[in-house]
């Protein structure tokens, strides 16, 4: 039926598992010295566990599904509006978006993969990925602009550069 892995935490900082020297522990505060930590972290399916201000954890990895309260929380900040160029829904009545699709296991829920988007975008993304281009603006934020049908656009997909606002390829909903 299936064997189910243990699942233990070894909690150490990125210069340990690097070649550093200072310890490991587990959750319960025993030590592990660098050397075992660092063995551990070969065999074992690794995921990191980032921590922002407070200790609050920032990178989840596949391991966890939906955001966490505190990534939400960065990407209301980082994301006052829909991630869709063009739409004005308020970040904070928006869905968190895994930018290329948690399902898919190419978006891991880590906040440099994660994007606010109004319900109407997520569920349109999901159903006509072909009529979505995603980049990223000079500050990291992901900028989705909306694009015709393939056939109306031909089979060139999306353009290269970003154009002028009125560019009819910016369709915004």
């Amino acid at each position: 039926g299936g064997h189910k892995a243990s699942k233990v935490t070894v909690i150490c900082d990125l210069e340990t598992l690097t070649g550093g020297n200072a310890p490991a522990r587990l959750t319960d505060g025993t030590p592990i010295p660098a050397a075992q930590a660092r063995r551990i972290a070969l065999a074992a399916g690794v995921s990191p566990l980032l921590l922002g201000r407070g200790n609050t954890p920032l990178y989840l990895g596949y391991r966890e599904r939906f955001a966490s309260a505190a990534q939400r929380q960065v990407l209301e900040t980082l994301y006052p509006s829909c991630a869709v160029r063009g739409c004005e829904m308020p970040g904070t009545l928006c869905e968190v978006d895994h930018v290329h699709g948690w399902a898919l296991g190419r978006s891991p829920t880590d906040i440099d993969q994660l994007a606010l988007t109004c319900g109407w975008h997520n569920r349109f993304k999901h159903t006509s990925p072909d009529q979505i281009h995603i980049s990223k603006d000079p500050d990291g934020r992901y900028v989705y602009r909306l694009l015709p049908p393939a056939d109306a656009r031909g089979a060139t997909g999306p353009p290269g550069g970003t154009g002028p606002p009125d560019d009819p390829l910016d369709w915004a909903a």
